[in-house]
């Protein structure tokens, strides 16, 4: 009596079994090899429901018996395909619609199943513990591109190491080298040389210049003085110079007739001449200085003020001495710079 394999179902005879039908017997396992080895199958799956792929023994029409099962229909739910629970391998591909899920599992071993993306096509085996590996799911090693590769319509990965997007999401915080800024753009850079992609601009306009913050107008460079001749360090001046008062105006006070009291005269004496009676003296006793005697000192030495009164300008100028300025030196402290535009 005949046995069957587990793998591809071919059928085992017995020694001295089914007599004149060998041939046809051997003929059903060899075109169950060529399914196996190239088959395809076109297999709709629309719907909502899980499908299990057929199987028979020693029969090449089985659905599972072929090499490459392509999924079709649009699907309304998520679902599940099964195949046997046996050792092999398939190469897959999801080509339904309807934006649900498509999962193939052995038959059996639902939680052993693996996701196959709308559109993708996967290579996938079953393996002794009947656990489905999906080749293309974090199963690889080095993949190397003669050209590009393309990753859902929008990426490229180019052989030459270029990443080609249209937009990156996340933080980015493990990314290098990527750039959104359109080429020619220029920006201010805190290091030496230009970093890659990057060229160095060189215009002597931009030499030993400082920076301005505008909030109009356009961009732009100007002026002529070096930034180092004019900070350079402490600066001294000297030399003789004038100083208009033209302007200056003095107003309020008086200035009027004073009458001085004798505590405000400065103590004094008036030195004397000889004096004797005459006409003009009176009668009585005669009194006389004589020559070279002095009055007593009288006033008191007191002082007095001026006010001023009205006003007036004064004009002309004013002669100054030299003058030697010194100012503490202006180094600015400052950062080195370089621009830079996007290749």
């Amino acid at each position: 009596m005949s046995t069957y394999s587990d793998r591809l179902k071919l059928e085992l005879m017995a020694s001295g079994a089914n007599a004149n039908t060998w041939g046809t017997r051997t003929n059903n396992n060899l075109n169950t090899i060529d399914t196996f080895g190239g088959g395809f199958l076109a297999k709709s799956v629309a719907g909502s429901a899980n499908i299990t792929l057929t199987t028979g023994d020693a029969d090449p029409s089985a659905e599972a018996a072929n090499k490459v099962i392509e999924f079709t229909g649009a699907l309304t739910g998520d679902i599940i395909v099964f195949i046997p629970a046996v050792e092999n391998n398939y190469i897959f591909f999801n080509n339904t619609s309807g934006s649900h899920t498509l999962k193939v599992a052995p038959t059996g071993h639902t939680a052993n199943s693996i996701t196959i993306q709308q559109g993708a096509h996967t290579i996938a085996y079953n393996n002794a513990s009947n656990k489905v590996v999906d080749l293309f799911a974090s199963s690889l090693g080095t993949v190397s591109f003669k050209g590009a590769g393309a990753v859902g319509g929008s990426v490229q990965v180019k052989s030459n190491g270029q990443v080609v997007a249209s937009s990156f999401t996340g933080a980015g915080g493990d990314l290098t080298g990527v750039s959104t800024l359109p080429a020619d753009t220029q920006m201010v850079f805190l290091q030496a040389s230009a970093p890659t992609g990057w060229t160095q601009n060189t215009a002597a306009a931009l030499t030993n210049a400082t920076l301005r913050v505008i909030t109009s107008g356009t961009a732009g460079t100007g002026g002529s003085d070096l930034f180092n001749s004019v900070f350079s360090g402490s600066k001294a001046t000297s030399g003789a110079g004038t100083v208009d008062i033209s302007p200056l105006t003095i107003e309020g006070g008086s200035a009027s007739d004073v009458t001085l009291s004798t505590p405000e005269i400065p103590s004094h004496s008036h030195p004397s001449q000889s004096i004797s009676g005459g006409p003009n003296v009176d009668s009585g006793p005669q009194s006389r200085i004589g020559p070279g005697g002095s009055t007593g000192s009288t006033g008191g030495g007191g002082s007095h003020t001026h006010p001023v009164s009205g006003s007036g300008n004064l004009t002309g100028t004013m002669g100054a001495p030299s003058i030697a300025l010194s100012v503490p030196g202006m180094d600015i402290k400052r950062a080195n710079v370089i621009v830079c535009s996007k290749d």
